[in-house]
């Protein structure tokens, strides 16, 4: 049988050293603070330091300390500091009161509640006809109720909102209704769902190209130093009467696979993402979704925006400009949206001091000359239009943008976000103009055919405090030689200002031409430019 020697010195001094140097590397962290430590005598502050000098070439002598990061790091974390482009919360800087009026006090086991007997009883916040803030209203099976046993303090339903199936008529029972305390205990039981925050709700079939612009008027109502309630910003808006996706959905495996394209909500996609980051969108599905579920749903706050009723309330006001009108608001209410969509783009946000001298007058002009419908200018107007641009941008006094309005959004929204004047045809296109830089000269040039003129882009516009000039091109034919039936057509440019419009008098969705003075309108940018 084999026999083992005891070890021998050089073998037990191996081991013991090995132990030594496992002890050392696996503790490496406190072994090397404790080397680095500078209170202890003969050790430097700089960890990689020695006696060579080589480390001064390589890494400086800078002194160790945790809290310091490199110096790449810090002058960019110092740019994006003082970057007033930068739209990113960074939640070391965001107070805890800033952060409960953002995202609000949510556990994870705040989706349901049991209200028991005592059902929650709707409360109006503001209303005029066709805009709406409630808190506690609660939707079942599709249907929409207010809670109350003082319906008398409520406006009508017909006020609130209109039928899905005739935007003309008041809603129907099974769409709306008012349900007293008593009534609700029996057909709404004694819990439901909760959803939590300011909700916005789209009743319209139809989409608008004002619906954000006048649902943040709505909510902004509630911005007002009175008011005990924080302000929170919306967290979903709902289109019950909109799919997500237009025509019908395709057979389960049938080839080919027909792409079917996002419904229109009124704005572009990507609006609510840049402009309202919060916001989340919900269509006709998720809103059946919930009436599937047989359960009822509590929305905390519910901000209503329904056009068809709005129309039945006026004549002579776009009905999304009831909100403007009817709902007192901070005369700063549009400022933190146009704002960030401002710093999304990346241009500048702040607004521009006409008199200062050292900003150029910028322009832009959207073009309607690539749509494939609806009114345009004439091809030689247009012509001469962007050749008279072009050499006022050629001037030092101008800066010029030439956009189309089918082109990209980015491109778009870029020129017109920093626009000092912005022209063109009249239609969806401009409904963009609300997000113009605001200045002393911020103006909107609008071009209608003769006898043509609507107030949706006049209203919105003014509204925020920027100068608004139509435009009216007409023809009149005068004789000139009976006899070989030939005659001069002469042409009248008329400007029309805020205090002198004419009738409103709608033209048809057809390609109709639009005639323009070039010179006259170049004149026009020439004095909104100087003006004091």
């Amino acid at each position: 049988m084999a026999r083992f020697s005891s070890p021998s010195r050089r073998e037990f001094t191996l081991v013991l050293f090995s132990v030594m140097i496992f002890v050392v590397f696996y503790n490496f962290e406190a072994t090397f603070d404790f080397f680095a430590n500078p209170d202890l005598p003969g050790t430097s502050s700089n960890p990689f330091a020695d006696s060579s000098g080589l480390d001064i070439d390589i890494f400086g002598d800078w002194e160790s300390d945790e809290r310091r990061i490199s110096s790449v790091h810090k002058q960019q974390e110092e740019k994006e500091d003082n970057a007033h482009g930068d739209i990113w919360i960074q939640t070391d800087l965001v107070s805890e009161v800033q952060k409960q009026v953002i995202f609000g006090n949510i556990d994870v086991n705040d989706g349901f509640m049991h209200w028991g007997g005592d059902v929650p009883q709707t409360q109006l916040r503001k209303h005029v006809a066709g805009f709406s803030i409630m808190d506690n209203v609660i939707i079942w099976n599709g249907t929409i109720f207010i809670v109350t046993d003082s319906p008398s303090s409520f406006p009508s339903l017909s006020s609130i909102a209109s039928s899905a199936g005739n935007s003309h008529e008041a809603p129907r029972p099974d769409e709306w209704e008012v349900l007293s305390v008593e009534q609700a205990r029996d057909r709404l039981g004694s819990y439901g769902g909760l959803i939590q925050g300011a909700s916005w709700l789209s009743y319209d079939t139809t989409p608008n190209n004002y619906t954000l612009f006048s649902l943040w008027r709505t909510h902004s109502s509630l911005n007002a130093s009175t008011s005990p309630d924080l302000f929170r910003p919306p967290r979903r808006l709902f289109f019950p009467n909109i799919p997500t996706l237009q025509g019908i959905r395709p057979e389960v495996n049938v080839r080919p696979i027909l792409r079917r394209y996002r419904s229109d909500s009124g704005f572009h996609p990507y609006l609510p993402k840049a402009a309202f980051p919060m916001l989340g969108l919900m269509y006709k599905e998720d809103w059946e979704d919930y009436a599937l579920m047989e359960v009822p749903f509590l929305f905390e706050r519910l901000v209503v925006a329904d056009f068809g009723a709005a129309g039945r309330a006026t004549n002579d006001l776009p009905p999304f400009a009831l909100s403007l009108v009817g709902l007192a608001a901070s005369k700063e209410w549009w400022e933190p949206i146009r704002q960030n969509l401002a710093k999304f783009l990346r241009v500048n946000h702040r607004a521009q001091n006409p008199n200062g001298g050292k900003e150029k007058t910028i322009v832009t002009y959207i073009s309607r000359q690539n749509a494939r419908s609806g009114p345009k200018l004439r091809r030689a107007d247009h012509v001469a239009l962007v050749s008279a641009l072009e050499q006022l941008h050629g001037s030092d006094d101008f800066e010029v943008h030439i956009v189309s309005s089918e082109g990209r959004w980015i491109e778009r929204m870029s020129a017109v976000a920093q626009s000092t004047i912005v022209l063109g045809v009249y239609g969806d296109s401009l409904a963009d103009s609300v997000f113009m830089r605001p200045s002393g000269h911020s103006t909107l040039m609008e071009f209608f055919p003769s006898d043509v003129f609507t107030r949706d882009a006049e209203t919105s516009v003014r509204s925020l405090g920027i100068s608004y000039i139509a435009w009216w091109n007409d023809r009149y034919a005068l004789p000139f030689i009976y006899s070989l039936l030939r005659c001069f057509i002469l042409f009248i440019c008329r400007q029309f200002e805020s205090n002198s419009l004419p009738p409103v008098a709608r033209g048809g969705d057809h390609a109709e031409e639009v005639l323009i003075d070039t010179a006259a309108v170049v004149r026009a940018i020439r004095k909104v430019a100087t003006r004091t």
